[in-house]
């Protein structure tokens, strides 16, 4: 079979791919600064431009962090998931996706995850969610739709799967800005909803430490349509895009 017009990455993609391997196999720890631009162009045989170029990609991965002026450089970073959240609320920005789309995505995730949680009844998960139960007790206003909003990400996290708790994240950061533009949180319906979702999220931890995985997984779907429905009434349509305005 022959080939044609393959064309060769470019230089400075094939060094930002060397460093990407030696950081995430841990050959360059996290916080170490590399060494300085003159040592890396001899060491890769490349040009400054190119090095610098190389440097742009890694940073826009969140897996360099430069620094400029005379005492500057390059320090390794760990990549966050606000980066992938963000770039994530891009695409569905530009796919004109539904908020409520968001919503049922997050539902069809959590209940699950509540289930796997009332059947392994962790000690440490359950602490966790009683101390946000804590807060959320004491919490009103913004604060209060804020820590409640946590009490929903706390549940992916503690599920135990580290890719649907990546895949969750992207999620939650557009379903936190939907909940702080769109929830009337100082109001007196705003007040009544938080003491309604503070008490379900009670029941919910009650139901996971008592290892009953059916009513749990009945309650807090219930509870994620209640909840949709009073975040977005009269939003339904309303795209991701439209939390920019």
């Amino acid at each position: 079979m022959e080939v044609v017009n393959l064309r060769e990455p470019k230089m400075a993609d094939r060094v930002a791919a060397q460093l990407r391997r030696m950081f995430i196999r841990g050959e360059i720890a996290e916080g170490t600064m590399l060494p300085p631009e003159s040592e890396l162009i001899e060491r890769f045989g490349v040009s400054r431009p190119t090095l610098r170029e190389a440097f742009r990609v890694l940073e826009s991965e969140s897996l360099i962090e430069v620094q400029r002026g005379v005492r500057g450089g390059a320090r390794v970073s760990r990549p966050k998931r606000e980066t992938l959240a963000r770039y994530a609320g891009l695409i569905l920005e530009f796919e004109a996706v539904t908020l409520k789309d968001v919503y049922d995505a997050r539902a069809a995730l959590e209940t699950p995850m509540v289930v796997q949680l009332a059947k392994q009844r962790p000690a440490k998960a359950i602490a966790e969610l009683e101390k946000i139960l804590a807060q959320e007790a004491e919490l009103a206003g913004s604060e209060g739709v804020d820590i409640r909003t946590e009490f929903h990400a706390a549940i992916t996290r503690l599920a135990g799967n580290k890719t649907l708790e990546i895949i969750s994240s992207m999620l939650y950061h557009i379903i936190e800005k939907a909940n702080r533009s769109l929830q009337p949180a100082s109001d007196q319906r705003g007040e009544q909803a938080g003491r309604r979702a503070h008490k379900t999220h009670q029941m919910l931890v009650d139901l996971i430490k008592a290892g009953d995985a059916d009513k749990a997984a009945a309650l807090w779907s219930r509870h994620l349509q209640k909840a949709e429905e009073y975040v977005l009434s009269g939003a339904e349509l309303s795209t991701v895009v439209d939390l920019l305005e």
